[in-house]
């Protein structure tokens, strides 16, 4: 539900094990109709799915009978795509959040409540997790372009789809504590504001060391509420999250050296906030550094440079194709680094 990159990224290797319906958009519907859908993993591998090997559809009522329901719309869609699909689902249907962000299990889980009142009559809602970007080649062709394995909530009743996915080509590992990866990916994901504000491609930007220190400024933000939650955040880079700001801060030719897999990106793989701004989309901000800021402010842990990076975003989502393109060091003094 809510086919886009990931969506169709996922639902391409699935259905080579799994009969696949895509919920999406008429635009990308149609591209997928007229020219099947093509996937290309980060090794190289491709497959392309012919269009009658998927069920394709822009109404939510295509989910019934699924026994999974993948959501992978952005996370201000949540709501709305819930209620539009709640209608639709059983008590034992099974909806898995492969979303950014730490709050969707939960606000999936409250949009349920108007169609099922009962909570313990509620279809089981469990967190995913995609630690990679993934970037539309083509109208209907998707490439995954950084590293990373996919993770799921381990349940009893997951083992289904992760046995479904590795025979689609999908390696997926069930994970039993979702909250520790899901911060550990919220301190990787903090870098789709700074590469959106400066419209770099990512294998760019990382080389900015001006950029890298914003980012270790942020992700210092959200240890320091990490520590006050009492969450160790999951290690999903060779590097302990702890170790990362150093890293980041380091010369650039240190970085480089000790950071060759995070580098190993498409030359034009930039993050998905990029290409929101570029449209004219709004955002997911408030659920990278302004969900820091929000906890935060609970917890009386100081993120002004999270705070001044909301700022930003929020005045590029304003000014359209007007907004400025931030280069490192402007970006670095406009946060007060």
């Amino acid at each position: 539900m809510g086919a886009g990159s990931v969506g169709c990224h996922l639902g391409g290797w699935l259905a080579a094990a799994a009969d696949v319906t895509l919920v999406g958009r008429p635009s990308l519907i149609d591209a997928v109709q007229r020219d099947g859908l093509t996937v290309t993993d980060l090794r190289g591998r491709t497959r392309t799915v012919r269009p009658e090997g998927l069920t394709l559809a822009t109404d939510a009522s295509a989910v019934e009978g699924a026994h999974y329901v993948l959501l992978t719309t952005k996370t201000l869609a949540t709501a709305q795509a819930v209620r539009q699909i709640a209608p639709y689902l059983q008590h034992d249907s099974i909806v898995i959040s492969f979303q950014n962000g730490l709050r969707n299990a939960s606000q999936i889980d409250d949009a349920l409540a108007s169609a099922f009142p009962s909570r313990a009559s509620r279809p089981l809602v469990l967190s995913g997790m995609v630690p990679f970007n993934v970037v539309r080649s083509d109208d209907s062709h998707w490439t995954q372009a950084t590293v990373g394995r996919l993770k799921v909530k381990d349940h009893p009743r997951v083992d289904p789809f992760v046995r479904a996915a590795l025979g689609g080509g999908l390696h997926i590992d069930v994970e039993p504590d979702m909250r520790s990866v899901l911060f550990g990916k919220l301190l990787l994901n903090l870098n789709n504001a700074i590469n959106a504000l400066t419209g770099l491609p990512l294998a760019v930007e990382l080389r900015d060391r001006d950029c890298r220190v914003v980012l270790a400024a942020c992700q210092e933000e959200a240890l320091a509420l990490a520590r006050r939650l009492s969450i160790t955040p999951a290690r999903l880079t060779p590097l302990p999250p702890a170790a990362m700001p150093a890293l980041l801060r380091s010369p650039t030719p240190v970085f480089t050296n000790l950071s060759r897999s995070a580098l190993k990106v498409s030359p034009t793989a930039r993050s998905s906030m990029a290409d929101d701004l570029d449209a004219g989309r709004a955002t997911e901000i408030d659920e990278l550094q302004g969900a820091v800021v929000h906890f935060a402010r609970d917890h009386g842990v100081p993120t002004p440079v999270c705070a001044r990076i909301v700022e930003l975003v929020r005045e590029a989502e304003a000014a359209g194709a007007d907004r400025q393109r931030w280069s490192g060091a402007q970006l670095r003094r406009a946060v007060g680094l």
